[in-house]
């Protein structure tokens, strides 16, 4: 498995903060994903077509040309139609000739009627009045006579609705206002003062209102800025993790310079080129320095000894950038990857790891390697 362009493996994950990225550079990346979004579809992989939605719900899953919707029908493509209406896709979406999808599958023929024009239908019964370029309607694609003139009629009808209740609340608003009058009057034996008016009441109301609103802006606010300072610290305390982990790494690079520079003494002098040790030391049979050598725990790994190469991945993500902070969490990745790969990772440290160590060490940086791998796909 290859890995990205090789680092240092001394060097840290990047800290600091991404930069906002521009307008423009945000809409280009989601019309990136709405393109994969639409090969997805029609490769036939809904589930990860679903998956990617899920990931980044601000996708416009009507958005090409033809629309998602409009492909399915002239592909006879019933699965991924019903994933499009149930991920929200609208029936009356027009394309660049006007055309509807209910206009695509009435033009299939009747053996489309059942898949995909009735449940097209059920959804959206208003799209049967969209007409296209051409002034025709779907009903008059299925020779269903005169054009169909439901929306017309549902318009009507919406604002017969709104027209009504705008008399009921009228209505209640100057029932509610002679009440009050009604207190004032009663009560003769008291000073009769001015009654509040119908204008003043309803600007007291919405002052109130405006207020209600503005308090709970400001405890919005208040909220997003404490959420802001505890990812500060928690980003902090993974700065000084990584701090540590680095002069670990360092200081075992030092003991294994010293632990060669006493293997080459001993080998010297086992040799008789070099002066005879003192002590008993001298006594020592050749090779007596290896116990240098790193063995499985002393390898600076994620967690301290070892262990589980998912729970290692798992541990390096947590002391990453925040999930939020997608940019600066993928540099972070690619710095592991890299650290990690298992090429780099022989060619850096083969020479300091015990012979009979190096396939079980090897074995567990393959692993860690793969999972970093699809930590980082997973963000794609």
């Amino acid at each position: 498995m290859s890995g990205p362009c090789p680092r240092a493996p001394e060097e840290g994950a990047s800290t600091s903060a991404s930069r906002p990225e521009s307008p423009m550079a945000s809409a280009s990346r989601r019309q990136r994903r709405e393109r994969r979004f639409r090969r997805y579809l029609s490769a036939g992989r809904l589930v990860r077509a679903q998956a990617l939605l899920q990931r980044h719900p601000g996708l416009d899953v009507d958005a090409g040309q033809p629309p998602p919707l409009h492909r399915a029908c002239a592909r006879h493509d019933a699965p991924a139609l019903c994933l499009l209406l149930r991920l929200g896709a609208d029936p009356a979406h027009q394309d660049r000739h006007g055309d509807t999808a209910l206009h695509a599958a009435a033009r299939q023929g009747p053996g489309a009627y059942t898949d995909f024009f009735l449940p097209l239908l059920s959804r959206c019964p208003s799209a049967m009045g969209i007409k296209n370029k051409d002034g025709e309607t779907p009903g008059q694609i299925l020779g269903w006579g005169p054009p169909w003139d439901s929306a017309e009629e549902e318009e009507d009808e919406e604002v017969s609705k709104e027209q009504e209740w705008q008399q009921k609340l009228q209505g209640e608003l100057e029932d509610e206002w002679q009440e009050v009058i009604g207190r004032f009057e009663e009560d003769a034996s008291h000073e009769m003062q001015e009654p509040e008016s119908f204008s003043a009441w309803s600007d007291r109301l919405a002052r109130e209102h405006a207020q209600k609103r503005r308090r709970q802006l400001e405890t919005e606010r208040s909220g997003r800025t404490q959420r802001a300072e505890g990812s500060s610290h928690s980003w902090r305390q993974q700065e000084e993790e990584q701090r540590l982990f680095r002069e670990r790494a360092r200081a075992k690079e030092e003991e294994l310079r010293e632990s060669r520079a006493r293997r080459a003494r001993e080998a010297q002098v086992d040799r008789g080129t070099g002066p005879p040790r003192p002590g008993p030391r001298a006594e020592h049979p050749r090779g007596a320095g290896r116990g240098s050598l790193w063995r499985f725990g002393d390898v600076p790994w994620p967690c301290p000894g070892g262990g589980d190469p998912e729970a290692m991945a798992a541990a390096l993500v947590a002391r990453g950038p925040p999930l939020e902070e997608q940019g600066a969490l993928r540099r972070y990745l690619r710095v592991q990857q890299v650290r990690w790969h298992p090429d780099r990772f022989l060619q850096r440290f083969r020479s300091q790891i015990e012979t009979w160590e190096l396939g079980r060490v090897m074995g567990t940086v393959t692993a860690l390697s793969q999972a970093l791998n699809r930590h980082a796909e997973a963000l794609k």
